[in-house]
Parts: structure tokens; C-alpha cells; sequence
């Protein structure tokens, strides 16, 4: 039985299928519940000229925060008490460390399908997690019939 469930959500569709599945887990084991989103920053990117790079990190932390604001509530209309946090490493870095931290028994995470192009250009975090996780992980796949409502 989960006593302790990390959810990483960044607001997609995928993630929040995940953000259900995990929902789902933490009412079914009456499990303690933190949803991590995670800021991967703008500024490693370059940056065309005029642009202030420091801009460009605010407005990413005020999205991904109302993403985080979004899936705690979304916890909260179904009876859970989640606590939200930020992240500011790389996702795999983020979600291990916070997972150890909590103690956490449970990490659920959403899945992108990708192309091969895709696949070779970017890691897969929930690939990554699997084999550094310090718990067991879900990962979840967006199905065709997923209904958001």
C-alpha cells in the first residue's frame, strides 16, 4: 500500500491523465500526496537580440506555477490535500531528489509519445526515471478515450 505519492505534472494533456491515475492511487490507499512541477530553464536557450533573458524565466515560472495551482486543485475538488512545490533542475534531477526527500513510495509521471527525431534530440524523463527512481514509478499513457472532465 502507497503511503506517499509524488505526481510531476507540467499541465498537458498527458500529465494530466497521470494527475487521475495518481488521484485515483492516493484515494484508493488514502495516500499523502505532493504534485512537483518543474522549471526548466529558459535561460540555457539562446536568446534573439532586444529580448531580456530574465523576462523570459518569469513568465516560465509564472506558467509552470499556474500549472502547479491548477493540478493541486484539481486534488482538491476530488477530497485530497496535495501540496504543491517547484522544481528548478533537470526533471530526472528534480523528481529523485524530491521523491527522497518526501520519502516517497510512489512516483507517477505522464509519457509523450515522440518520433525517432524527438526520441534522439530529447531524453525521456520517465525512460531516465526508471533507472534512477529510489520507488516504484508509473508512468501513464494518454489513451485515446481520455475524457478531461
Amino acid at each position: 500500500m502507497y503511503k506517499r505519492i509524488l505526481l510531476a505534472y507540467d499541465g498537458s494533456p498527458e500529465y494530466r491523465a497521470a494527475l487521475r491515475q495518481g488521484a485515483e492511487i492516493a484515494e484508493f490507499c488514502k495516500a499523502e500526496t505532493h504534485l512537483l512541477a518543474v522549471i526548466t530553464s529558459s535561460t540555457t536557450m539562446p536568446i534573439a537580440g532586444g529580448v531580456n533573458p530574465s523576462d523570459l524565466v518569469n513568465e516560465e515560472q509564472r506558467e509552470i506555477r499556474s500549472y502547479l495551482d491548477e493540478g493541486v486543485e484539481r486534488l482538491r475538488k476530488r477530497g485530497i490535500k496535495a501540496e504543491g512545490r517547484l522544481g528548478y533542475r533537470d526533471p530526472v534531477d528534480e523528481i529523485t531528489a524530491t521523491a527522497r526527500e518526501i520519502d516517497a513510495d510512489l512516483i507517477v509521471v505522464g509519457h509523450r509519445r515522440r518520433n525517432t527525431i524527438e526520441r534522439w534530440w530529447r531524453k525521456s524523463t520517465s525512460k531516465n526515471l526508471l533507472t534512477v527512481s529510489p520507488c516504484d514509478v508509473l508512468v501513464s499513457f494518454l489513451t485515446a478515450d481520455f475524457n478531461d472532465n
